[in-house]
This record gives structure tokens, C-alpha cells and sequence, in this order.
């Protein structure tokens, strides 16, 4: 086993332990509870910031220009959901509160991000789709279930709007994934 296909091992090994974790705590919290506008719009603003924060990473320390250009597309398009998400708490008078399901989001990311800083070249590359492939099945699973149970029209529909934006960025990591000869992790979307 090479040197660098070790640090490969390693840190997928380190961000997937982490995003189980997460899933599991998460799935915990969120069957039959209903959160309130406010802390739907806290977690979607905090995927957003984790999203933005992991693609301005790959930007720099991308070893491929196609995995550059993921991270372009991943930081635009998050961006303008950001912006999105933004009107939408500002029309809806709703002020961002930090549920407990936020929280676990947040120190998923901040695991997976150590692990990407420590990473370079090809092993960066690999560790940051099969981190940006969790990541958005997490953020798909929090939509679906989120929308199901939100009474809010509008934010319903923006709930509803964002999930294929999501799955569009799952199938992209994991054709880039097989690009990069490895194969993309088994996370599921629920739906």
C-alpha cells in the first residue's frame, strides 16, 4: 500500500466514521419532530456556510481542474441558494434559531474539514468528494424530512425547490468520484 493511498484510506475512514455519527444522532432527532421555521432556516444556513467553507478549501488545494470546477460550481450554486434561503427568512420575518440537529451538522463538518486540511494532492481530491457526497446526502435527508412536516407554504416550496439542487450535486460527486478511480461512498438519500 503506497504512502499516499494510506492517507487515502485514512482520512475517508475519518470523515465517513464522522458523517455515521453524525447520521446516527441526527436520525435520532429528527423522526416525529417538527421544527420551527426558525430553526429550519438556522440548519439550511449552516449547511450553506459548510458548503461554501469546504469549496473555497477545494478551490485552493485541488490537486485536478475537475475537481476545481466542482468546487466552483458547489460554492456558486450554494451561494445563490444562500442568498435565496436569505429573502425568504427576511420575507418570512424569521430570525435564524439554532436547533440541536444544527449543532451536529456543524461538528460532522468541522471533522470532515480538519481532515480535508490535512490532506493534499490527489488524497485532498479523493477525501473531498467523498466528503462533499455525505454532506449533501445529509443535507438532502434534512430537506426531505423537513418539508414533509413544515407548515409554512413558502418555505415548504423552497424546502421542495432545494432538494433536486442537492441530488444534482450528489450525482456530480459521484461521477467525479469514479473519475478519480475510486468508488463513491454507499450514503443514500432517503429518497
Amino acid at each position: 500500500m503506497t504512502r499516499m493511498h494510506r492517507i487515502f484510506v485514512i482520512s475517508t475512514t475519518v470523515v465517513l466514521g464522522a458523517v455515521v455519527a453524525a447520521c446516527s444522532l441526527i436520525e435520532e432527532t429528527l423522526p416525529g419532530v417538527t421544527l420551527s421555521d426558525s430553526n429550519v432556516m438556522s440548519v439550511l444556513d449552516g449547511l450553506g456556510k459548510a458548503e461554501i467553507d469546504a469549496a473555497r478549501l477545494a478551490q485552493q488545494k485541488a490537486a485536478t481542474p475537475e475537481v476545481r470546477a466542482f468546487a466552483g460550481r458547489v460554492l456558486k450554486e450554494h451561494r445563490e441558494l444562500d442568498e435565496a434561503n436569505r429573502n425568504l427568512a427576511a420575507e418570512l420575518s424569521v430570525e435564524p434559531k439554532t436547533p440541536l440537529v444544527a449543532s451536529q451538522f456543524a461538528a460532522a463538518h468541522e471533522d470532515g474539514m480538519r481532515t480535508l486540511r490535512a490532506a493534499s494532492g490527489p488524497a485532498f481530491d479523493r477525501a473531498y468528494v467523498a466528503h462533499e457526497i455525505q454532506q449533501h446526502v445529509r443535507a438532502f435527508n434534512f430537506v426531505q424530512a423537513a418539508a414533509e412536516t413544515e407548515g409554512t407554504p413558502e418555505l415548504r416550496q423552497e424546502l421542495v425547490r432545494t432538494g433536486p439542487d442537492l441530488l444534482s450535486h450528489i450525482s456530480a460527486a459521484r461521477a467525479l468520484s469514479r473519475h478519480l478511480g475510486v468508488d463513491p461512498p454507499k450514503a443514500v438519500a432517503s429518497r
